[in-house]
């Protein structure tokens, strides 16, 4: 099963954004048993807290791009994955 939402990518330099470019959206997430995984490109606000129900073992699952955007590319539980989608819905609510 595949979701995404239908917010356009601005940054299609690495194979993430190449992906979510011909997608024209800004996140996949890929559901497989009880894993997820969670592709983005978003603004460092959102990116920060997503990254931070993770509680610091996020190393090596995000990578600052130009234009304050962060990509996240997380293989996570999906406890984890509702967690970090609920922080995201958080942080956009608080930035408008």
């Amino acid at each position: 099963m595949r979701n995404a939402t239908a917010l356009k990518t601005t940054d299609s330099q690495t194979e993430i954004g190449r992906m979510l470019a011909r997608r024209n959206v800004n996140m996949c997430i890929v559901v497989d048993d009880d894993g997820a995984l969670i592709q983005c490109q978003v603004s460092s606000a959102i990116a920060a807290a997503m990254l931070a129900p993770l509680k610091g073992k996020a190393a090596g699952q995000f990578r600052p791009l130009p234009g304050n955007l962060v990509e996240i590319d997380a293989a996570v539980t999906l406890t984890m994955a509702g967690r970090m989608l609920a922080a995201k819905s958080g942080a956009e609510a608080r930035l408008n």
